[in-house]
This record gives structure tokens, sequence and C-alpha cells, in this order.
């Protein structure tokens, strides 16, 4: 790459991140904590600028990936480091598809980083060469926005007004089965995916596991393997498993569902939860 392509492409990169970085902002321009537009544009820009250092950040458009079935969200850059691409989606669009609180997400990603950051750590020390590595840490991107949201879930601070700060986040899409088992949903797509992982466990243990027992919580044997506990298909076929992995908030009882959510008059299945967070899927 010659200096003026690499000038070039540093220009546009640039300008993309800048972009990006006012979008984010007035996304959340009611929200904005410490610092006003252009100091909070400034941390993004930084953030963005910091990882693009380690693993160069490619743009995305018209790219969106479906979320389990429990909505949608795009893609917005993609990244390569040591042959590992790594796909980012916002962490407040997925929040947003699954109505989640952001505070709540927020706090989900913090966790995932930590461990993210210990397992580097580890990464680094038994490596023993003195470099600090990114390998571990490239799937949580903490863009560095501060915001505050009313929270009645909160403490109350001296004034007794309950609030919670937080973040946003790039997150890869390899985080999504965690991030939806971690989210509102995660009941729902714990029993969607468990068949298809049932399936997995098949073709990875075979019947290995049929040889290893289990015992209740008091020690005593259960009479059943790890076989048995792990590999239920729930009786379907490995097509179906799948295609119930990614059917969403979905019941498993196709018949009217009386729900308890007042004035709802609604037989097909669905989740009291709806209307309370998106009653415009209710």
């Amino acid at each position: 790459m010659t200096d003026s392509t690499h000038t070039d492409y540093g220009t546009a990169i640039g300008l993309v991140f800048e972009e990006f970085a006012k979008f984010l902002v007035k996304r959340n321009d009611d929200r904005l904590f410490n610092e006003g537009p252009d100091e909070q544009t400034g941390r993004i820009l930084k953030a963005l600028h910091r990882i693009d250092q380690v693993a160069p950040l490619i743009p995305l458009t018209n790219a969106e990936i479906d979320l389990a079935g429990f909505g949608s969200a795009p893609l917005i850059f993609t990244a390569t480091l040591n042959d590992r691409g790594v796909d980012y989606l916002l962490l407040s669009h997925v929040a947003d598809e699954l109505g989640w609180f952001m505070p709540r997400a927020h706090e989900w990603a913090e966790r995932e980083a930590g461990f993210a950051l210990e397992d580097q750590r580890a990464q680094d020390e038994e490596r023993g060469d003195g470099r600090i590595g990114w390998e571990c840490m490239r799937d949580y991107i903490r863009l560095d926005i501060d915001l505050i949201v009313d929270d009645p879930e909160a403490k109350p601070d001296a004034n007794g007004k309950q609030w919670s700060s937080y973040s946003d986040w790039l997150i890869s899409r390899h985080r999504l089965p965690n991030l939806l088992a971690s989210s509102p949903w995660s009941k729902e797509f714990m029993d969607n995916v468990m068949p298809a992982f049932s399936y997995s466990m098949r073709e990875i243990w075979g019947d290995k596991l049929k040889d290893i027992p289990t015992y209740s919580g008091g020690g005593t044997p259960t009479g059943s393997s790890l076989y048995d506990a792990m590999c239920d298909t729930d009786g379907l076929t490995e097509e179906e498993a799948l295609q119930r992995a990614r059917r969403g908030p979905a019941l498993d009882a196709p018949k009217p569902f009386a729900c308890t959510h007042p004035g709802c008059t609604d037989s097909e299945p669905h989740s009291v939860w709806m209307h309370q967070n998106r009653p415009e899927r209710g």
C-alpha cells in the first residue's frame, strides 16, 4: 500500500468513525452524562481508533442478522486479526430488539469483558514474551459514551433519585448465544436451542456420554447417564431442532393461550412480557 493510498484510507475511515460517533451521540442526546455532545463524540472516536489500531475496522452496510427469531440487528463493522474475523453489532440495537433495559445489558457486557480480560492476561503470562495481547478482548469493545437513565431498581442517591449510568458497546456476533442466554428471553432461548444442542453433543461425543452416570444434588445416583441428560432431542428430528432454535418467542403449545395481560384478547401464543416491554409487538 502506497503512502497516498494509506492516507486516503485513513481519511475515509476517519470520516466513517466520525459519522458513526455523531450518530451514536444523537441517538442518546437526552441521556448524555457528565459531558456534552462534542466531548462524547471525541470519546467514541478514541475508542474506535484504539481498536482500529489492533484490527482495522471495515464498515458494513445493508448487513442484518437474525437474533434467533427474537428480532434482528444490523452489523456495523467487521475486523480480522490473525485470520480470525469478527463482525460487530451495536449492543443498544440488540437490546432494543430484545426489550432489554440498557443498563442491564451494559452490566452483562462489562462483566463479560472482565472475564475476557482475565483470560487474556492468563494467555499473556503463559506466553511469557512480555507482549500484551488482544485475542480474547476483541469481542467486547466499550465505546466510552457516558449515559444515564432513570432506573426504578437502582439504589436511591443522596437526593432520593434512582438512576443508572451505562455505556454502549460493539459486541461480536460470536457472542450472541451468550447474550441471548443472559437476556430477558433467556428461558425461551434455552428451551428453543436445547434440542439442537443435544444433536451437537451426540455428534461430538457419540456414545461416550452413556458411560458417565449422573447424580442428584444429594449425591445419589439418578440411574441415568450424561447422555440422557444432555442429548435429549425432545423427539425432534435434526431439521426440526434447527428450526426450533430459530423460532424466537414461541410457546410449545400451538393451542390458544390465555394471556393474563389486562384487556388482551389475542389468542396467538405470546409472552405477557411483550406487553410490558414491546407493546408494538404485544
